[in-house]
């Protein structure tokens, strides 16, 4: 198992007591130190686990890739510092691969959440949905849990180191998996709690960040022919992509709204087009969580989609002409 981690000391700990609480025993434990400022060392030699450590901050791809590296497993488990496993989690992995012919496997995100605040909620349970949506072989990887046979991932060159950011560096992984040949099995039932508390602030700037860095991903993909113009990659679909100009085009309808009144008329028509959209989250929230959770769902999510618009308009004009491919 391969834990990178930059600072959160306590969290850390939780995170290790919950592998230490496995009911299969055999497991490896490497964590990678992401040079961190806070003193990570003395908390790893007390839980008793492999400790390496890097010596800049350099990212959670490059310290996954250096916790594989050091891992002397045939299966090689990536979790995230801030990630509860259930005491059955290594014991149902080895089931899916002795079951399954893949490569890898991929868990998902349990509906319990450890935070009580709005956004915490709101975000995990927007990563347990998109998740439920896919079928049971999937092109991407999200390493709060995933497994990969690590001769495999040594050979089909794992992620891209040149993402030196928390952001879309899980899904290189996938994109390398399927280019080597392997098949990423997507297990429902392993389940993982994300021990991850969100501010609105925090919302919205990972949501600017990851849009930016996932739209100049996306045309690498196209760039290099992985993507073909009509597929999607993992839970970027066609309607995620679509609600981003729909709410940009209601809002500026809004603005011009104020001296022109009929301009209300396509404002509430995409609007409305958006909730179409989106029927099935919003069904989701308000069987998971009542009518007004939903409500304040749909106002972040409309929301969201602006600064996620934003993000995918600045990723692209960096890639397109600051040549800024990451």
């Amino acid at each position: 198992m391969v834990i990178p981690v930059y600072n959160g000391v306590s969290v850390l700990r939780r995170t290790l007591q919950t592998v230490r609480g496995q009911k299969d025993h055999d497991v490896e434990i490497v964590v990678v130190d992401d040079g961190s400022t806070e003193d990570i060392g003395t908390l790893a030699r007390e839980m008793g686990v492999v400790y390496r450590r890097l010596p800049t901050n350099s990212g959670p791809a490059t310290a996954r890739t250096e916790g594989a590296k050091a891992a002397t497993g045939e299966v090689i488990l990536f979790t995230d510092s801030d990630v509860w496993l259930p005491e059955n989690l290594l014991a149902k992995v080895r089931t899916v691969f002795a079951e399954r012919e893949c490569e890898c496997v991929q868990g998902t995100f349990s509906a319990r959440c450890p935070f009580s605040n709005f956004f915490s909620q709101y975000k995990n349970l927007y990563n347990r949905y998109v998740l439920s949506l896919l079928g049971p072989w999937v092109n991407t990887t999200y390493t709060s849990i995933t497994a990969v046979r690590k001769d495999f991932f040594l050979g089909c060159g794992g992620f891209d180191l040149n993402i030196r950011t928390a952001s879309v560096e899980d899904r290189t992984l996938g994109e390398s998996i399927v280019r080597g040949g392997g098949r990423i099995y997507l297990d429902h039932s392993l389940e993982v709690i994300h021990n991850k508390k969100l501010t609105a602030a925090a919302f919205y700037r990972s949501q600017f960040r990851r849009s930016r860095d996932l739209a100049k991903l996306l045309m690498r993909q196209r760039e290099s022919e992985f993507l073909q113009k009509e597929e999607s990659f993992g839970t970027t679909s066609k309607q995620a992509m679509l609600r981003l100009p729909l709410a940009v085009l209601s809002l500026l309808c809004a603005i011009a709204s104020i001296g022109t009144l009929w301009l209300l008329i396509p404002t509430v028509l995409a609007i409305l087009a958006h909730a179409l959209m989106y029927r099935g989250w919003i069904s989701y929230l308000l069987r998971t969580k009542g009518l007004w959770f939903a409500v304040r769902g749909q106002v972040v999510d409309f929301t969201d989609a602006l600064v996620s618009a934003a993000g995918v308009a600045v990723g692209f004009f960096e890639y397109r002409f600051r040549k800024k491919r990451y």
